[in-house]
């Protein structure tokens, strides 16, 4: 275990070092409701996973971080930083600007043990809150929401670097997210559901439904998520 502060403090240097006032928008009560019978069947229906191999930006792990410090402070961090294996620790405090997969993964599952408390749908917070993080830009705000989706898989090779994203036009209001990787595992299928959720409220659209209509960590041949919005 270690409690090295060099090792929090590195990997939030990309966002200054304070925290970040919330001023993410929900606007999820349709979405809770409707989501309200996949999570119940969350721990059934996602059973394996794959974590070795992939590699994913640290500003995935960044914004998860921040997520704790906003929330409970800089000694909630240091006490996490205790709770991690070492080499994930050191991992994290490298600022290398890339992580392994299993990192990101360890330390997803040590925020959710931590701060949780048994919540369905906890690592959907985590991706919501990286989505606002890390899509906060001009370049992303007022897009069509298609046409930002499209460019959203077209340019996922700047956050991990497995896999391939296909997204597809269902209609006006409403599209698929496909994802081929060799790495997968049901706390990133979960945040990813928050993190699209979030995209499309940054969008200025309202979400009515992120479902995950397949999985490969349930056997499926592919992550396949659904979209829709108003």
């Amino acid at each position: 275990m270690i409690a090295d502060t060099q090792c929090f403090t590195a990997i939030l240097r990309g966002f200054g070092g304070r925290p970040i006032p919330v001023r993410y928008s929900f606007r999820m009560t349709t979405l809770d409701i409707a989501h309200r019978d996949i999570e119940r069947q969350d721990i059934e229906r996602r059973s394996t996973e794959a974590l070795a191999g992939g590699r994913v930006n640290s500003a995935i792990a960044a914004a998860h971080l921040q997520w704790v410090r906003d929330y409970h402070g800089d000694d909630a961090v240091k006490d996490l930083f205790w709770k991690l294996d070492r080499e994930v620790a050191e991992e994290l405090g490298a600022d290398g600007g890339w992580l392994s997969f299993a990192t990101l993964i360890a330390l997803d599952r040590a925020i959710e043990r931590r701060f949780g408390r048994g919540r369905r749908g906890f690592m959907r917070e985590l991706g919501r809150y990286s989505a606002h993080l890390n899509l906060t830009g001009s370049h992303v705000r007022g897009a069509a929401v298609h046409d930002f989706l499209h460019r959203s898989a077209v340019l996922h090779a700047r956050f991990q670097n497995f896999g391939s994203v296909k997204y597809e036009e269902l209609d006006l209001t409403s599209g698929r997210m496909t994802h081929t990787a060799e790495c997968f595992s049901p706390a990133w299928c979960a945040s990813a559901i928050g993190y699209y959720e979030q995209a499309l409220v940054m969008q200025e659209a309202i979400p009515l439904r992120v479902d995950e209509v397949s999985c490969r960590c349930n056997g499926a041949a592919r992550c396949t998520f659904e979209l829709q919005w108003s």
